[in-house]
């Protein structure tokens, strides 16, 4: 998978433990990035829903990718750029980072769930495959 934020380091790490975020550790991966900065799908994949897809926490202009193996959520987002159906493609700009939903500032979630929907303590890290 590739980075889809390009020159944005990763800001907050999966797993990270605390009483901000519901499960008691952070579910995805954050990057801060200024509002607007293009967001890149990291694999071809298929889109999955757009909108208020894990509830208002993430936002409502939120991403879900289909990929192999589970779902990938950009959340916070300011802008969508795909529809729920669509084909991308690795590098495609999908969307566009934000500070929408429950947030300190702007930046770009993502999260890797096994199911399209949001699973308490089920969150993988994404990271993972853009490392790999």
């Amino acid at each position: 998978m590739a980075a889809p934020v390009k020159g944005h380091k990763l800001s907050t790490a999966f797993g990270i433990k605390g009483h901000m975020w519901s499960s008691g550790r952070h579910e995805g991966v954050d990057y801060a990035c200024p509002v607007g900065t293009d967001i890149l799908a990291p694999v071809d994949a298929k889109v999955e829903k757009v909108g208020q897809v894990w509830g208002a926490a993430f936002g409502h202009n939120s991403v879900l990718l289909k990929v192999e193996g589970g779902y990938l959520l950009f959340a916070h987002c300011s802008k969508a750029l795909v529809k729920a159906g669509d084909h991308v493609k690795k590098g495609q700009h999908i969307a566009e980072s934000g500070a929408d939903g429950n947030v300190t500032g702007p930046h770009l979630h993502m999260e890797y769930q096994k199911g399209p929907g949001w699973v308490k303590g089920g969150g993988m890290d994404p990271q993972k495959f853009i490392d790999a």
